[in-house]
């Protein structure tokens, strides 16, 4: 586990060559604040395609999306893939109105997420 406050957090590991990030909690104003540092840190360590894992996601805001993004356009500059593990349709709502629905793959189970793009990266 990397970061662990009493509203959210993320934890990490590699699977099928892909970094995971698991988020849980409230993605907000101040997630944004704390995680995206470590987030960036990991991504640039890791030389990996990333997975976004927000089944554990209990609030998602502006904050949490401008997390999300940043972790996109870091993927984009190393040449790597994103995807985003949504099963909240509210969430996948979110994504859509506010314009970001387009800008990331995104899948409703790990599984899909670990498998997407596996015939050529990035994803």
């Amino acid at each position: 586990m990397l970061e662990d406050h009493a509203e959210f957090g993320l934890r990490a590991e590699v699977r099928q060559e892909r970094l995971v990030v698991a988020f849980w909690g409230e993605l907000d104003i101040l997630a944004d604040e704390v995680l995206a540092a470590p987030l960036t840190r990991l991504a640039r360590e890791n030389h990996r395609d990333l997975v976004l894992d927000l089944r554990a996601v209990s609030f998602l805001d502006c904050g949490g999306l401008t997390l999300l993004c940043r972790a996109r356009d870091g993927a984009q500059q190393r040449q790597v893939g994103v995807v985003l593990v949504v099963d909240n349709p509210f969430f996948r709502k979110i994504l859509r109105l506010a314009g970001l629905a387009d800008t990331f793959e995104i899948t409703g189970d790990l599984e899909s997420a670990l498998t997407a793009g596996a015939e050529g990266s990035p994803v």
